[in-house]
């Protein structure tokens, strides 16, 4: 064989092998960027589930908190109540004045509470429920 042909018959055995190298190299770059890009999306997601934790950890302190709140305004909220109650039963008409906001006339007031005729019609003029005209 001439020298020629040797030459190219070992070019052609050397061919593969060499195109083999190429895609052997292409295909372990590649797996590189893949998992430098796996790398930073798993940084990326932890940076997620930790914001996401703390999300949560404020909605549940948050949700304490208006439990508090909502506790404490129906506390001062009865307080109030109890308050008004006695604020009125400290009035020396208190009775007649809680019997004229429950709809109570004059003469009921003095019936039922011997108080007079024009004390019994003030109490109600004050305290009574205003008719629209």
């Amino acid at each position: 064989m001439s020298e020629s042909v040797l030459v190219l018959v070992c070019a052609a055995a050397l061919l593969p092998i060499i195109a083999g190298g190429a895609l052997l190299w292409l295909f372990t770059r590649r797996l590189q960027v893949a998992r430098a890009r796996i790398d930073t999306l798993t940084g990326e997601l932890e940076l997620v589930r930790q914001s996401i934790s703390g999300l949560t950890a404020g909605a549940v302190g948050t949700d304490r908190r208006i439990q508090h709140l909502e506790a404490r305004e129906r506390q001062l909220a009865e307080r109030q109540e109890t308050y008004e109650i006695q604020q009125v039963d400290d009035q020396p008409y208190g009775h007649a004045i809680r019997l004229v906001q429950q709809g109570a006339g004059v003469s009921r007031l003095v019936d039922e509470l011997d108080l007079s005729q024009n004390e019994a019609e003030l109490i109600v003029r004050l305290h009574g429920h205003r008719q629209s005209a």
